[in-house]
């Protein structure tokens, strides 16, 4: 997907932290490290493919048959370094027990990411293992293509939840607003060679009140429409397999005073995060922070989340901002800001953004559509 060399400096950084943890090799199970370090798109299933990088030296690839000629193409690992085995219930000599222990080798000191499989721990009993997030230590800083792309798919939502706001009305139909915003693929598929059908994907979710109440519910019956009060309307997805996030909460018709109050509260508390993320503060602070302005206003009760949290090639991924969290924000990082509030009864309540951290502060890559309740209500 990108260039060659963007593969092999992540596979470079990440052999520096092997290194430092004094490791003889790592073991890579999770189908999304191996595509973040290979630049392959793949579909295994059941079957494992490992991804055995040494501290130094020339990593192997551990795949099924099935996906050798496919993951003979990437980028940072040659092919006669690409060892294939036969199924999950190979005959003895053809399954991936005796790859990984060819490829392993001499190796004792022996890291392993924490999404690893119990079967795969289990086959490291006669090393000396540990479990460490080397790979998620270097995704949570992005580099200047993935970043780029990443305003680019902030975009594509950005411009379809403006598309879905021009239609927004009570009683309009919740399935014909999600199909408004669908077509934005169109303009994906003509813009990014890269993207498929796999690999990228829109999704248009509308949670309408009073069930919006619960975080992740979603209006999905084809006679569902705009109710009179607070909808949530959450323009997001994946091209190329990387992430963002354009959501917003609109009031339609008659809603209460009540609801209007809960906009503005949930809206003023998203506020305060976006004003106090920047390089070096503490992640938990932020979500602390928000908490207590949550409380002070006497909606403490109607918390049900984090603030926020990172993304890349996975929806939800570091950093958090959370209140048990050890991290600060450091430059490259993308995350989302969305703190909310949920009323049994009465509805959700709840803005997020795409927000890159920047040398000295952020940048918004969802600031295209507006947030004030005098621009979202219909």
């Amino acid at each position: 997907m990108f260039d060659a060399i963007e593969y092999q400096q992540r596979l470079q950084r990440l052999q520096v932290l092997i290194k430092k943890a004094e490791l003889d090799a790592f073991v890579v199970r999770s189908d999304t490290n191996v595509m973040y370090l290979t630049g392959v798109d793949y579909y295994s299933a059941e079957r494992k493919v490992l991804m055995i990088i040494p501290a130094q030296g020339e990593p192997q690839l551990i795949v099924p048959r099935m996906e050798q000629e496919r993951l003979g193409r990437a980028a940072s690992v040659t092919q006669e370094n690409v060892l294939s085995y036969w199924e999950m219930d190979a005959k003895p000599g053809r399954g991936w027990r005796e790859r990984f222990e060819e490829s392993l080798g001499s190796a004792q000191r022996v890291g392993i990411e924490p999404f690893a499989d119990a079967d795969t721990v289990a086959a490291l009993k006669d090393r000396d293992w540990q479990v460490l997030p080397l790979v998620e230590d270097i995704r949570v800083i992005k580099s200047p293509v993935e970043i780029a792309l990443t305003r680019r798919v902030a975009g594509y939502w950005t411009s379809a939840m403006n598309a879905i706001l021009t239609e927004a009305s009570v009683g309009r139909s919740v399935a014909e607003l999600m199909q408004t915003g669908q077509r934005i693929m169109t303009d994906i598929f003509a813009n990014e060679p890269a993207a498929n059908h796999s690999n990228s994907t829109a999704y248009m979710l509308l949670s309408c009140s009073p069930q919006s109440s619960s975080p992740h519910y979603f209006s999905t019956s084809q006679d569902d429409t705009l109710p009179d009060g607070a909808t949530v309307i959450n323009s997001m997805g994946c091209v190329n397999w990387y992430r963002a996030e354009n959501e917003r909460t609109i009031l339609t018709g008659n809603y209460t005073a009540q609801q209007a109050e809960l906009f503005d509260i949930a809206q003023q508390g998203q506020q305060l995060a976006l004003d106090l993320i920047k390089p070096d503060v503490p992640c938990a602070e932020v979500d602390s922070a928000v908490q207590d302005f949550f409380v002070k206003q006497g909606v403490a009760e109607h918390m049900r989340h984090r603030a926020g949290h990172g993304f890349g090639m996975e929806g939800h991924e570091r950093p958090y901002t959370s209140e048990g969290s050890e991290e600060t924000y450091q430059p490259n990082m993308l995350i989302s800001v969305e703190p909310g509030l949920y009323v049994e009864g009465v509805g959700g309540f709840r803005h997020c953004d795409t927000l890159l951290i920047t040398e000295n502060g952020t940048e918004n890559f969802t600031l295209g559509t507006p947030k004030d309740r005098a621009s979202l209500t219909f």
